[in-house]
């Protein structure tokens, strides 16, 4: 198949969603950030000129997966995995992390920082995708299938554990889940991983104080209006002014350093600030039109570790979407994770698009699967 050809059989709903959701991205972490970029920089395009230079290379590195054979990414699975490893291990053991609100979740190279949790969302996607396919049926077996696969996938989110960082380790093992429970994996298997996945997290939140904060701000904000629920209210008031039309773009006030992290994790808030309702909806509706093309490229696959991938790649996006979107409404605890394509961060951003761009180019493959086919 030609490049011309590839880029013609592309899901066109698909890259249309992922598009707009970058253009929204672009104008809304202008507006959300202009004054933090002021107050902190005395420049008030700081943020979004960076966002721009992170939204090039990854849009560079879009283009090189999108191009790239699947046999290709295939044999990227393991360098991918050594490196986010690597980088994981040395966040905790070596100077080189950089530690931010009581967290050490970046690593610093020749001045330029990185988050090697998002690195570990492709590594692990892929190589889960790739175990998967080989061993098959073999998966049944929790012995010879599905206990080393535990130990390898285990370890990596216990590295990312001990930033720490639990929404990502919630978002990548429940990914990870979906595509177990899609493939040859055992039903008694999947519902003993997740009640033992359930009593661990509950144990892990409660294991520290300013998790247990973050659920106490969650059931009762008001409790503590200026500490632990401030930052929920602030997105509440943001949400009960934008109304159904909103105040206007660039018009909003909470994100008048009022709102934390209004720029990153919050960046939701301002959009029903300012687009109201309907901007609300209409990013909600481009993450749905973007999962439902990923569910139904897993179907018409015609590769069974195509399959996996795509499976894995969709329901990250999917479900960490519904995070953010549901933290930020006060549906769930706080747990730090940024709204894909659209939220300002620089490691989240490209690895997305190293991810979108794999998606759009399994979307040139056809005929359906027995993957395709459970899924129904």
């Amino acid at each position: 198949m030609t490049k011309q050809q590839k880029i013609q059989s592309i899901d066109v709903p698909m890259a249309l969603s992922f598009f707009f959701l970058l253009m929204i991205g672009l104008i809304m972490v202008y507006s959300a950030s202009s004054l933090t970029s002021i107050e902190m920089y005395q420049d008030g395009t700081f943020f979004l000129k960076k966002h721009l230079a992170m939204l090039a290379i990854g849009i560079f590195v879009m283009t090189i997966s999108f191009f790239s054979p699947l046999s290709l990414i295939r044999k990227l699975t393991l360098p991918l995995f050594l490196i986010a490893f690597i980088l994981l291990v040395l966040l905790l053991v070596s100077k080189m992390g950089v530690e931010a609100k009581h967290a050490t979740r970046w690593i610093e190279i020749f001045g330029f920082r990185f988050q090697p949790s998002e690195l570990a969302k492709p590594a692990l996607i892929l190589f889960v995708a790739g175990y998967i396919d080989r061993v098959g049926k073999r998966l049944q077996s929790f012995q010879d299938g599905l206990l080393p696969l535990l130990i390898i996938v285990g370890l990596m989110l216990l590295l990312i554990m001990k930033q720490p960082d639990f929404g990502t380790t919630v978002t990548i093992a429940a990914t990870l889940g979906m595509m177990l429970f899609i493939g040859e994996m055992k039903w008694s298997h999947f519902f003993s991983l997740l009640l033992g996945f359930l009593f661990l997290g509950a144990g892990l939140v409660y294991s520290a104080q300013y998790r247990v904060n973050r659920v106490l701000a969650f059931l009762n904000p008001w409790n503590d209006p200026q500490g632990k629920g401030f930052q929920i209210l602030q997105s509440y008031i943001a949400f009960g002014r934008g109304g159904l039309q909103g105040e206007g773009l660039g018009d909003g006030t909470q994100k008048l350093l009022y709102l934390p992290e209004a720029h990153t994790d919050f960046i939701f808030s301002v959009i029903a600030e300012e687009l109201g309702l309907i901007g609300s909806l209409s990013v909600v509706f481009l993450f749905f039109v973007l999962v439902l093309q990923g569910f139904r490229l897993v179907h018409r696959i015609s590769d069974p570790y195509a399959s996996q991938l795509a499976l894995g790649i969709t329901c990250l996006f999917g479900l960490q979407a519904c995070l953010n979107m549901g933290v930020v409404m006060g549906l769930l605890p706080t747990k730090g994770l940024t709204l894909p394509f659209v939220s300002y961060g620089g490691s989240s951003l490209i690895v997305s698009c190293f991810l979108m761009g794999i998606l759009l180019s399994l979307s040139s493959l056809g005929k359906e699967t027995p993957l395709g086919r459970s899924l129904r």
